[in-house]
């Protein structure tokens, strides 16, 4: 994921838009998660937002979308783990010392960023790889269909034209 986004019109990079981002995720992934939904409960902001995603496996998470990309914060709906909210915030506030380097290195190996929602969902959830790859067979059944329904649309105009 990228910082900012160019415009279609302008060469002018846009802000990173996180309502904007969740619902086009929500949008793609919706038929291969159980739930997935904006969480009501975390404060969201410009850049970052909560999302509360239930597998087809019945497993639940709270995913954090920033302009890094998807992080799992916790196993529960609307939360974030207490660990993690104490490490990010002395992550955020720059405190040094050997400790907090130690738990940093901890923090970066435990801390696993997803570039995108399929490789989130690809992690934690086989039967999403399984449901993603039905639907794009089935697509695909459909345009095959269309194309042979086409090209006896073509043959049938072909003899018509024929006589």
């Amino acid at each position: 994921m990228s910082d900012a986004k160019l415009s279609p019109d302008e060469n002018e990079e846009q802000p990173f838009n996180c309502i904007d981002e969740a619902n086009a995720i929500i949008n793609d992934v919706k038929s291969h998660v159980a739930e997935i939904c904006i969480s009501s409960k975390l404060a969201s902001n410009a850049s970052q937002i909560y999302l509360n995603i239930r597998t087809i496996e019945s497993a639940t998470c709270c995913v954090q979308v920033t302009s890094r990309g998807f992080k799992i914060v916790s196993s529960q709906y609307d939360t974030i783990d207490e660990d993690k909210l104490i490490k990010a915030a002395l992550k955020q506030n720059g405190n040094g010392g050997a400790i907090l380097d130690h738990d940093r290195d901890v923090d970066d190996d435990d801390e696993e960023i997803f570039e995108t929602p399929y490789a989130l969902l690809d992690k934690i959830s086989p039967r999403y790889v399984e449901s993603f790859g039905n639907q794009l067979c089935q697509q695909l059944r459909q345009l095959q269909q269309m194309r042979t329904e086409f090209h006896e649309e073509d043959e049938e105009q072909e003899e018509d034209d024929e006589e």
